[in-house]
Protein backbone atom coordinates (compact mmCIF):
# COMPACT_ATOMS: atom_id res chain seq x y z
CA UNK A 1 0.00 0.00 0.00
CA UNK A 2 1.31 3.44 -0.92
CA UNK A 3 1.40 5.87 2.02
CA UNK A 4 -0.18 9.30 1.62
CA UNK A 5 1.14 12.54 3.13
CA UNK A 6 -0.76 15.82 2.86
CA UNK A 7 1.45 18.91 3.12
CA UNK A 8 -0.67 22.04 3.17
CA UNK A 9 -1.03 25.57 4.41
CA UNK A 10 -2.65 25.77 7.82
CA UNK A 11 -4.98 22.98 8.93
CA UNK A 12 -6.24 22.14 5.41
CA UNK A 13 -4.58 18.71 5.33
CA UNK A 14 -5.87 17.77 8.76
CA UNK A 15 -9.38 18.91 7.80
CA UNK A 16 -9.32 16.93 4.56
CA UNK A 17 -8.29 13.80 6.47
CA UNK A 18 -11.14 14.38 8.94
CA UNK A 19 -13.61 14.72 6.04
CA UNK A 20 -12.28 11.57 4.34
CA UNK A 21 -12.56 9.69 7.63
CA UNK A 22 -16.18 10.84 7.96
CA UNK A 23 -16.97 9.66 4.42
CA UNK A 24 -15.13 6.34 4.66
CA UNK A 25 -16.12 5.52 8.24
CA UNK A 26 -12.60 4.98 9.60
CA UNK A 27 -9.32 6.86 9.37
CA UNK A 28 -7.29 5.13 6.67
CA UNK A 29 -3.94 3.70 7.73
CA UNK A 30 -0.72 5.31 6.54
CA UNK A 31 -2.38 8.68 5.93
CA UNK A 32 -1.00 11.78 7.66
CA UNK A 33 -0.69 15.51 7.24
CA UNK A 34 1.86 18.23 7.91
CA UNK A 35 1.06 21.90 8.23
CA UNK A 36 3.34 24.52 6.71
CA UNK A 37 3.46 27.73 8.71
CA UNK A 38 4.31 31.13 7.29
CA UNK A 39 7.55 31.42 9.22
CA UNK A 40 8.74 27.83 8.84
CA UNK A 41 12.41 27.09 8.33
CA UNK A 42 12.83 25.05 5.16
CA UNK A 43 15.50 22.85 6.74
CA UNK A 44 13.18 21.97 9.65
CA UNK A 45 10.27 21.21 7.31
CA UNK A 46 12.52 19.10 5.09
CA UNK A 47 13.52 17.10 8.17
CA UNK A 48 9.89 16.76 9.38
CA UNK A 49 8.72 15.63 5.92
CA UNK A 50 11.55 13.09 5.65
CA UNK A 51 10.59 11.61 9.03
CA UNK A 52 6.91 11.37 8.05
CA UNK A 53 7.84 9.66 4.79
CA UNK A 54 9.90 7.06 6.67
CA UNK A 55 6.91 6.29 8.90
CA UNK A 56 4.43 6.10 6.03
CA UNK A 57 6.50 4.07 3.57
CA UNK A 58 5.52 0.42 3.78
CA UNK A 59 7.83 -0.54 0.93
CA UNK A 60 5.74 0.81 -1.95
CA UNK A 61 6.50 4.50 -1.47
CA UNK A 62 4.64 7.63 -0.46
CA UNK A 63 2.43 10.00 -2.44
CA UNK A 64 2.56 13.60 -1.27
CA UNK A 65 -0.50 15.75 -1.92
CA UNK A 66 -0.13 19.50 -1.57
CA UNK A 67 -2.42 22.45 -2.06
CA UNK A 68 -0.89 25.04 -4.40
CA UNK A 69 1.73 24.53 -7.09
CA UNK A 70 4.58 27.02 -6.63
CA UNK A 71 3.89 27.76 -2.96
CA UNK A 72 6.18 26.88 -0.04
CA UNK A 73 4.99 23.27 0.46
CA UNK A 74 5.51 22.55 -3.22
CA UNK A 75 8.94 24.18 -3.24
CA UNK A 76 10.09 22.13 -0.25
CA UNK A 77 8.93 18.78 -1.62
CA UNK A 78 10.63 19.19 -4.99
CA UNK A 79 13.86 18.30 -3.15
CA UNK A 80 12.32 15.08 -1.80
CA UNK A 81 10.69 13.62 -4.93
CA UNK A 82 12.13 10.32 -6.13
CA UNK A 83 9.94 8.99 -8.97
CA UNK A 84 8.43 5.65 -8.08
CA UNK A 85 9.37 6.05 -4.41
CA UNK A 86 8.18 9.51 -3.35
CA UNK A 87 5.97 11.39 -5.76
CA UNK A 88 3.77 14.47 -5.45
CA UNK A 89 0.66 16.14 -6.84
CA UNK A 90 -0.41 19.75 -6.26
CA UNK A 91 -4.00 20.98 -6.20
CA UNK A 92 -5.51 18.67 -3.60
CA UNK A 93 -9.23 18.59 -3.03
CA UNK A 94 -11.41 16.09 -1.18
CA UNK A 95 -12.25 14.18 -4.37
CA UNK A 96 -8.54 13.73 -5.08
CA UNK A 97 -7.90 12.48 -1.55
CA UNK A 98 -10.76 9.96 -1.60
CA UNK A 99 -9.61 8.67 -4.98
CA UNK A 100 -6.01 8.44 -3.73
CA UNK A 101 -7.07 6.43 -0.70
CA UNK A 102 -9.19 4.06 -2.79
CA UNK A 103 -6.52 3.35 -5.43
CA UNK A 104 -3.29 3.29 -3.43
CA UNK A 105 -2.98 -0.47 -3.80
CA UNK A 106 -2.22 0.07 -7.51
CA UNK A 107 1.05 1.19 -9.10
CA UNK A 108 2.34 4.73 -8.58
CA UNK A 109 1.50 5.67 -12.17
CA UNK A 110 -2.06 4.35 -11.87
CA UNK A 111 -2.55 6.03 -8.50
CA UNK A 112 -1.34 9.39 -9.77
CA UNK A 113 -3.61 9.19 -12.82
CA UNK A 114 -6.63 8.22 -10.69
CA UNK A 115 -5.92 10.96 -8.13
CA UNK A 116 -5.65 13.68 -10.76
CA UNK A 117 -8.78 12.46 -12.54
CA UNK A 118 -10.60 12.38 -9.20
CA UNK A 119 -9.71 16.02 -8.59
CA UNK A 120 -10.90 17.00 -12.06
CA UNK A 121 -14.11 14.95 -11.82
CA UNK A 122 -14.90 16.59 -8.48
CA UNK A 123 -15.06 20.07 -10.01
CA UNK A 124 -18.57 20.64 -11.32
CA UNK A 125 -20.51 23.81 -11.99
CA UNK A 126 -23.80 23.26 -10.14
CA UNK A 127 -26.87 24.60 -11.90
CA UNK A 128 -30.11 25.60 -10.20
CA UNK A 129 -32.57 22.70 -9.86
CA UNK A 130 -29.74 20.24 -10.56
CA UNK A 131 -29.71 17.08 -8.51
CA UNK A 132 -26.46 16.34 -6.68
Amino acid sequence: MIGILLITHGELGKSLIECATHILGDKPAFLESLMIENDCAHEKMFSDISEKIKGLDQGQGVLILTDIFGATPCNIITKIIQPGKVDAIAGINLSMLIRSINYRHESFDALIAKAIQGAIDGIIHIQSNQSC
